[in-house]
């Protein structure tokens, strides 16, 4: 199971920033999770929110700024400057895939983040995934090289509702990985991906991440392919622990196939 590190290791360093991405390379993560939005000049700045206050404490949006006005002018809360996608890409990808939410919509942000990274010699581990679905099929037809992800926060709870709504999407533009919200997924959703070849890869919000290790316990057992965590060192750990009861477990032929006890 892939672990993604959401916003970077988010609970160990400011979230989307330099510290957060190095970490989650550092630790073995898998992905990092990163969100964009475009400046006034067209640059992809990454960050969560549009708005640069609760990072930065200044309260202008990225689109009122040029790139080279947020580099001369926008320090973040832990003092280091305002990461860029290409920065990233170039620095990073080596070493770790990336995962580029595009936060706002329009087909004027799929292009630069297409064009960014459609002709990049390790595009095959660069995965686009947004909320809006006209975002993503726009990505998934003007950049067909490159891997979508929808993302979900809505909870398929009526029989058919998944099959006829996200599948039938993702299935009529050519998308094959699915990001739902991990406390609303479903066995019955599981199965149904499943039998269509559709990959996936829950994410989590930091307050329903505190019985961290019933949720991935569910998520292995339910067969996902990977978790976007805002706990990427313990998961790693975790899967690390399994893994190795496992293997325990599979070599020791008396753990595996107990003998009977012999009445005394």
């Amino acid at each position: 199971m892939k672990v993604i590190a959401h916003r970077g290791v988010c609970t160990e360093a400011l979230e989307n920033s330099w510290s957060a991405f190095r970490m989650a390379a550092d630790i073995g993560a898998d992905r990092i999770e990163l969100d964009v939005h475009l400046t006034s000049d067209n640059q992809l700045a990454i960050l969560h929110d549009d708005n640069l206050k609760r990072v930065a404490g200044i309260d202008k949006t990225l689109g009122q700024l040029s790139r080279s006005e947020i580099q001369k002018t926008v320090r973040l809360s832990n003092g280091e400057a305002l990461p860029f996608l290409d920065e990233v890409v170039d620095k990073l990808l080596p070493r770790i895939e990336i995962n580029v939410e595009i936060k706002t919509k329009g087909v004027a942000i799929v292009e630069v983040v297409g064009n960014l990274l459609k002709d990049h010699p390790l595009a095959n581990r660069i995965i686009i995934s947004s909320f809006d679905r006209k975002t993503c099929a726009d990505s998934a037809r003007l950049f067909p090289n490159l891997k979508v992800a929808l993302l979900s926060d809505k909870y398929y709870w009526m029989p058919g509702t998944f099959a006829a709504g996200p599948v039938r999407f993702m299935e009529k533009n050519g998308i094959k990985i699915f990001h739902p919200e991990a406390k609303l997924l479903t066995p019955d959703m599981m199965r149904i991906a499943k039998s269509r070849g559709i990959d996936v890869i829950p994410w989590v919000s930091l307050k329903d991440e505190m019985n961290r290790e019933q949720l991935w316990s569910y998520l292995i057992t339910v067969g996902v392919q990977g978790l976007c965590t805002n706990y990427p060192r313990q998961m790693k750990l975790w899967l690390k622990e399994a893994r190795d009861d496992e293997e325990r477990i599979q070599n020791n032929a008396h753990l595996v196939h107990p003998s009977p006890k012999v009445p005394s």
